[in-house]
């Protein structure tokens, strides 16, 4: 009876041990992603508000959304406009153009440093991220990122500079 209850006391042991040792293991931050929403439609905003909204559904990033107003697709969204103090930078910038809503801007800008030099957490991240914006903007545009154009590296180290992203 004795060794029987041993044996237990040490099971028991052994399993809060390897209990404590997961959960102490660390766990990483989620991706912080910046959705910018330069359209001007009702249904390209219901479009974006349904891409924040999957987003959001997703544990492993930390969505926040701006709404802008700029005259074209071209302009900066965020001039004049400061990274809140207690706010880190971001990961990823998504931008959804002002052309998006006629055609003229079939794309969706995936904001971020050159993907090989990302984290794997983050080039995960950026790889849902695009899928989904796929789906929502399905037959409107497709997300692009580094890996496909220069301007969202571009716009990267415009935006690093500033504090907005790393």
């Amino acid at each position: 009876m004795r060794k029987r209850a041993a044996v237990l006391w040490l099971v028991g042991l052994l399993c809060f041990g390897w209990a404590v040792s997961v959960s102490a293991q660390d766990v990483p931050p989620p991706t912080r992603v910046l959705v910018i929403d330069e359209t001007k439609t009702f249904a390209s905003t219901m479009r974006v508000a349904a891409l924040v909204g999957a987003l959001r559904g997703l544990p492993s990033l930390d969505v926040e959304f701006r709404l802008v107003d700029v005259a074209s697709s071209w302009d900066d969204p965020l001039a004049g406009q400061r990274l809140a103090a207690e706010s880190s930078p971001y990961d990823v910038l998504l931008m959804v153009p002002r052309g998006i809503d006629d055609g003229s801007a079939p794309w969706i800008w995936l904001v971020t440093d050159w993907i090989g030099s990302l984290t794997p957490q983050v080039r995960a991240s950026v790889e849902a991220i695009a899928q989904i914006v796929d789906m929502v903007f399905a037959g409107m545009g497709t997300a692009t990122d580094v890996s496909e154009d220069l301007w969202p590296y571009l716009l990267w180290i415009a935006y690093s500079t500033k504090g907005w992203i790393r």
